[in-house]
């Protein structure tokens, strides 16, 4: 009894004492400003006046349409500027890292926001805007260039770094791309051959690296198709990396996403790259994309309810861009989607996460409706969550005045009749009940067994400071064993 009461006591002492050198040393860190390791926690855990103004403005039942969603565009710029590296290359956003570390994390956090500005730019809006937060007047059209100039300086302090193999500067490379090409006439068309050279010399790796085997395939591809059209000297379209892409094509519109398979990255990750593919080069495989962008958008709007989306699968704090390829649809053959009901999509999904706290500090948080690392992969950082835009940027695309905005809103098919699909190719089978205005996933391939939700403990975030390593528990089963997925229940809010 007694070896056994002082071996309990001397654990529990061993314990005690590692968890408080854990955050003693936490402290020292924070103390000496070393950065990325410790904010587990967005800096603004609770609402500020900025989120309550914006979600004011956004859900304001007598604004104009294009009133709400410009509130939005504001407030996201604002946490653009705040955060915005003194060169203008990196945006580091508060909020946990990931594993590819702190130069990456900014990284992610410029191209997957300034992709924003440069759609706001494209559309014809003016490039002056005025921000809040003491920011006062700014130009995006100098805040983007004067970021891709710094960041692709080899010889430069805020060089980005060499693509790589398997790297994940070739991901942010693509809406690198995508910058210069929406952007052409005021940025790219203005730059000297040398800059031009400098930025092209940077981009042009992602055609020879290697990459992983899953939606990885359409960087190189579409950093391949805007090189072409902005006349870079010896750029070429990576065709094998399309090629691989068609070989996880399973019908549907929906293809296999490795490691993982069927997911919702078809909606933010696929159908999102096609769309841009098709604006790019419209001759691209044409008749292919334009068969795949009809069937996956028809069945994104099957999964979009004013009561939310049934989530599974990976990377959910993408979850604001499900809408992305519907609102691209609407814009390229609008008798497939019709720009009211596009904008129907868009408006129910921003406002379900907007009124559910899903965004604080001028940014995403980093989980489903708040900051949530439950459900967080390793690859997940401070900026990583902004692809949640992606709905957005295909959204100001559209200038003012078209039909996406002006059109009468027209209702999602869960807001006019009861469906059944049996999407047998996939291995999922949706239900939508207009009555209560819920929507089901179920795997038949799954058992109907509940997975408990493991948490990112004191100990686990205590490993994480003391060993620079990550030990989020990740929940893999919670996001693709299940039998059922709903909106009435999605996985992130379960305790």
């Amino acid at each position: 009894m007694k070896s056994r009461f002082s071996r309990k006591w001397f654990l529990f002492l061993v314990t005690g004492l590692f968890l408080l050198g854990g955050g003693a040393y936490a402290g020292y860190l924070k103390m000496r400003g070393i950065p990325g390791w410790l904010s587990y926690e967005a800096a603004e855990s609770e609402p500020t006046r900025r989120d309550e103004a914006l979600r004011s403005a956004f859900l304001d039942p007598a604004a104009g349409v294009e009133e709400r969603y410009e509130a939005l565009f504001t407030y996201f710029m604002e946490g653009y500027m705040t955060y915005r590296s003194p060169r203008g290359e990196r945006v580091q956003y508060p909020g946990a890292p990931s594993g590819a570390g702190y130069a990456i994390n900014g990284l992610e956090g410029f191209a997957r926001t300034a992709v924003l500005a440069a759609a706001w730019i494209h559309s014809g809006r003016d490039p002056v805007v005025r921000l809040g937060g003491g920011i006062g007047e700014v130009d995006l059209v100098e805040v983007l260039r004067a970021g891709v100039l710094a960041g692709t300086d080899r010889d430069g302090d805020a060089y980005w770094g060499d693509l790589r193999d398997y790297n994940q500067r070739t991901v942010e490379a693509a809406d690198v791309a995508r910058i210069l090409w929406v952007t052409r006439d005021r940025i790219w068309d203005r730059l000297s051959p040398a800059e031009r050279d400098r930025i092209g010399a940077w981009l042009s790796p992602a055609l020879t690296v290697r990459v992983r085997d899953n939606n990885w395939h359409f960087f190189p591809l579409m950093v391949g198709i805007v090189l072409k059209d902005l006349g870079v000297a010896g750029a070429e379209v990576p065709l094998h990396h399309y090629k691989a892409i068609l070989g996880h094509y399973r019908g549907h519109g929906w293809f296999f996403d490795n490691p993982e398979g069927i997911d919702f990255y078809n909606a933010w990750g696929i159908s999102y790259e096609l769309a841009w593919i098709r604006m790019v080069d419209p001759d691209f495989d044409a008749d292919f994309n334009a068969d795949v962008l009809q069937a996956s958008t028809s069945n994104i709007l099957h999964l979009i309810s004013p009561k939310g989306v049934p989530i599974m699968g990976r990377s959910v704090c993408y979850r604001t861009a499900i809408p992305a390829a519907v609102v691209a649809e609407a814009a390229a053959a609008p008798e497939n989607v019709a720009p009211g009901q596009a904008r129907r999509a868009l408006d129910a999904v921003w406002r379900h996460f907007v009124e559910r706290g899903a965004l604080r500090g001028g940014q995403l948080t980093q989980g489903y409706y708040g900051q949530d690392l439950r459900f967080v992969e390793a690859y997940t950082g401070t900026g990583s969550c902004h692809w949640g835009l992606r709905s957005l940027v295909m959204a100001f695309l559209q200038p003012p005045g078209s039909p996406f905005w002006t059109d009468p809103e027209q209702p999602l098919p869960v807001e006019v009749a009861d469906y059944d699909l049996d999407l047998e190719k996939i291995g999922w089978k949706v239900s939508g009940r207009r009555a209560t205005g819920d929507i089901t996933i179920e795997i038949p391939a799954n058992p109907d067994v509940e997975h408990p939700v493991g948490s990112h403990t004191l100990l686990r975030r205590t490993m994480e400071t003391l060993t620079r390593r990550l030990y989020r528990p990740y929940n893999h089963a919670v996001k693709y064993d299940g039998r059922f997925y709903s909106t009435a229940e999605p996985f992130p809010t379960r305790q």
